[in-house]
């Protein structure tokens, strides 16, 4: 149940014994299939656990994730560090042990006053529905299939919700403002989906970013590339790989995703399972702009990064370049030395939905 303090709501609260005393902790539920990568959480958490130890001194969080494998919450846990209370991650349904916090919360004689609960707000929308205010929030404006691939959903189940989105005025259908650095501000070649007010705030409140609080960092990096060949193969990165590898359990991907402490920027990243395995499924397309010399040194620095992403967390790695057969031969000098759990896959970026298969600690090419 919906519990408010002051301006600020949380999913639910719950009083934990430990040893001597009870915890005053606050539940935030978060889905890992909802469009958002973990490591655009820490700003918004951050603001939130910053106003609720002004509020309710002795506070601490439980952040809950649903989530079909382990790499989420792990990421989430390692983006929270520093938050100015005790917190906690852990998966849907797992039990909060003691030493889940990340430091001892703050224990009281007898369990606190439970704070007031917030009337639900109607919307008669279903999680689809949501799901696809959320992508479009992250993406800003994009097309039917790209939102299709995004969300997972199929293009016709898209195509459907957008319509009613639309009917109900969530959504709108039309050419906006295209913003590149450095230009004059022009308008859109095509029409794109963009939220209205109201659709943006719907996907706000189901990422459990209360009202007034500022969340300034979910949307995809790079807006400007939106229209390009680039970006809408970025974006339909996760159908490409349900098209090409039926036997994966593709989960959820983000287009144009920025990682705390990496420099590189992937094109996207898919988080799913493979032969049995969770891994990530990180993108890098094209590259035909470049000399073969700055192919490889961009190259070696990209796929390091992508290591380090998998390595902190246990994750096996598919590295994937889109390109021309040249470009792959450029590249191929920088993916050496590959461990088991690492995978380098070459494919065309003319042929969607087409991908040589993966020989872990090799490099397949079509």
């Amino acid at each position: 149940m919906t519990v408010r303090v002051c301006d600020a709501t949380f999913s639910d609260w719950v009083s934990l014994p430990f040893d001597d005393g009870w915890t005053d902790t606050f539940i935030i539920r978060v889905s890992a299939l909802a469009c958002l990568p973990p490591f655009v959480y820490e700003d918004p958490f951050k603001r939130i656990a910053s106003y609720l130890t002004r509020k309710r001194r002795g506070a601490s969080i439980w952040v809950q994730v649903d989530a079909p494998g382990q790499w989420f919450a792990l990421e989430l846990f390692t983006a929270l560090k520093g938050l100015k209370l005790p917190y906690a991650v852990t998966c849907s349904g797992k039990k909060l042990d003691w030493v889940d916090f990340d430091k001892p919360p703050w224990l009281s004689y007898r369990p606190p006053d439970r704070p007031p609960a917030v009337p639900e707000k109607p919307h008669d929308l279903s999680p689809e529905a949501i799901l696809c205010l959320q992508a479009l929030a992250r993406m800003g404006k994009g097309d039917d299939d790209e939102i299709g691939s995004l969300t997972g959903l199929d293009l016709e189940e898209a195509q459907s919700i957008l319509a009613h989105l639309a009917k109900w005025k969530y959504v709108v259908h039309k050419i906006g403002r295209k913003i590149q650095p450095g230009k004059p501000v022009q308008m859109d070649k095509l029409p794109h989906w963009h939220l209205n007010r109201k659709g943006l705030s719907l996907a706000l409140r189901h990422w459990n970013i209360p009202a007034g609080f500022p969340f300034d960092v979910y949307a995809e990096a790079n807006q400007y590339l939106i229209e390009t060949s680039h970006h809408h193969r970025s974006r339909l990165w996760p159908d490409w790989l349900r098209s090409a590898w039926p036997q994966a359990e593709i989960w959820t991907g983000w287009c144009e995703v920025s990682i705390p402490e990496l420099s590189a920027l992937p094109d996207a990243l898919v988080w799913g399972r493979l032969q049995g395995y969770e891994t990530l499924f990180w993108l890098e397309v094209g590259d035909t702009h470049k000399s073969k010399v700055d192919i490889e040194t961009t190259t070696v620095t990209r796929l390091q990064d992508a290591l380090k992403l998998s390595r902190h967390t246990g994750m096996r790695l598919v590295y994937t370049q889109l390109s021309p057969n040249w470009v792959h031969e450029a590249a191929r000098w920088a993916c050496v030395n590959l461990d088991a759990d690492v995978a380098v896959v070459m494919g065309d970026q003319r042929r969607e939905g087409k991908l040589p298969m993966v020989e872990w600690g090799k490099i397949t090419s079509t």
